[in-house]
């Protein structure tokens, strides 16, 4: 009997991880400023949708959890019912998560109950900028649907847990920022920061073949500071930070 879906997709992306040097400098960049903008009030620190877990070699204190058992996860937990108590936990990391959910709504009623006053959610997303739209619906496998109520469920997420829709962080995080305010004003909204406008596509992430050899890195870094004033034009990434208010 065969391995289950996500956890032969999850060896894929582990192995691309081994072999891709560039992808891990992304991705430890981007640890970076996770690491950076985590809460230290009381509390557990969890992953959700960790995947193999490339975080927890950083924090070594996180709590890996996915949807399902997997050899990687510390825990299962389903990001639209947290199995945590009330105000128990001091961050909640989401990488690549917020996409693939069927309801984000559900999720930020989670995020509310169980994060503690002065707890964070930290996420980590892809960003459909005018230019990396374009370049999502032509080269990624999810789909890109800029028209959806991100308040809503969307039942094509809720099929598998490897669907996804590039666009969600924009509509919900940007686009939507007012009407998250109105229905979450506990969940502050902390950072909202834009990036990676060749870095990442040039890397290949996990399912393409990378453009960009690891030696072009610092040149590239430094195309893209230059570049920051565009983020709203060409950025494929976002960082977000939602705080829990007393």
């Amino acid at each position: 009997m065969g391995s289950p879906p996500l956890v032969d997709a999850l060896a894929e992306q582990e192995a691309a991880w081994r072999n891709r040097p560039l992808l891990r400098r992304v991705y430890s960049e981007w640890f970076d400023q996770i690491e950076a903008r985590l809460s230290h009030v009381e509390g557990r620190t969890i992953e959700i949708g960790s995947g193999f877990a490339p975080l927890k070699e950083r924090l070594p204190g996180l709590v890996a959890t996915d949807v399902e058992p997997t050899p990687w996860a510390d825990e299962v937990a389903d990001a639209h019912e947290l199995p945590y108590g009330d105000g128990s936990l001091a961050n909640i990391v989401a990488v690549d998560v917020v996409h693939h959910l069927a309801d984000p709504s559900r999720f930020l009623t989670e995020v509310r109950r169980t994060l503690a006053p002065g707890g964070r959610l930290v996420a980590v997303e892809p960003y459909t900028s005018p230019l990396s739209m374009v370049a999502y619906r032509l080269f990624h496998h999810e789909h890109t649907d800029p028209s959806i109520d991100p308040f809503r469920p969307d039942p094509r997420l809720a099929r598998a847990a490897l669907e996804g829709n590039q666009a969600v962080a924009m509509l919900l995080f940007f686009r939507g920022s007012d009407e998250l305010r109105r229905r979450f004003p506990e969940l502050r909204i902390v950072e909202r920061q834009r990036f990676s406008f060749l870095i990442w596509p040039l890397s290949g992430g996990f399912s393409r073949r990378p453009l960009a050899p690891m030696a072009l890195y610092r040149p590239l870094r430094a195309l893209e500071t230059v570049l920051a004033p565009a983020a709203p034009l060409l950025a494929s990434r976002c960082l977000v930070v939602l705080e829990r208010t007393a």
